[in-house]
């Protein structure tokens, strides 16, 4: 069930969107699916769809890259990215954006934030082009730190893949804190990072066998 405040914001998109004609569509999108009729809304977005095949390159950028950003204040990002739309319009377009402007890291984080292909090689890319994107870095720590809690949510019963890969990651975890300038956030990130190494190494002292972990 989509959240409320999901709802009021594609309320209060439609609404901002009176002065854009070309969008009207995904206007009525966002209205109709803000009031919770979604077999409208999907309606309506084909319609928009049709309209936005017709639309130069640039126009569809141009969109995209307002569209995006939107999409982060989203905790359902299907509500505002639904698939159609995802697949028809915004990764076709961003994948054209990452090979027209290949020194901008944008269009790496957005390709890495889309979940297309290695999204984890493009959020490392973008960091590569701006060391200094704050949502590449945020984004691969909170993944990272995801994937080590679930290796180790059996404990003490086993551990799931191989806990030294972990601690090298773990390794790049505190690297992209270090240079976090939330410290806040940093420093929960760091004391999860402890947290998750303590466990790591506890398994590997009391297996120290390669090959001792699940492998699934």
């Amino acid at each position: 069930m989509p959240w409320d405040k999901d709802l009021d914001r594609l309320r209060g998109i439609a609404a901002a969107l009176g002065d854009k004609p070309a969008w009207r569509g995904f206007a009525d999108y966002c209205a109709k699916r803000g009031a919770g009729l979604r077999p409208a809304a999907m309606t309506a977005l084909e319609g928009f769809l049709d309209e936005a095949a017709g639309w130069t390159d640039d126009a569809r950028l141009v969109f995209v890259r307002w569209l995006l950003p939107q999409s982060q204040g989203f905790m359902g990002q299907h509500l505002i990215l639904p698939q159609p739309l995802h697949e028809r319009v915004v990764t076709p377009a961003v994948r054209a954006w990452s090979v027209q402007a290949p020194h901008s890291a944008e269009p790496r984080l957005w390709l890495g934030l889309l979940r297309c292909d290695d999204p984890c090689a493009h959020l490392e890319a973008a960091l590569a082009l701006d060391p200094d994107c704050d949502l590449a870095k945020r984004t691969l720590v909170n993944w990272i730190l995801a994937d080590i809690d679930y290796n180790q949510h059996h404990m003490p019963a086993f551990y799931i893949h191989d806990p030294r890969r972990d601690l090298v990651d773990l390794d790049r975890v505190v690297a992209l804190a270090g240079g976090g300038a939330d410290g806040v956030w940093k420093a929960d990130v760091l004391a999860e990072a402890r947290s998750l190494r303590a466990v790591a190494e506890r398994w590997l002292s009391d297996h120290p066998d390669e090959g001792d972990f699940a492998s699934h």
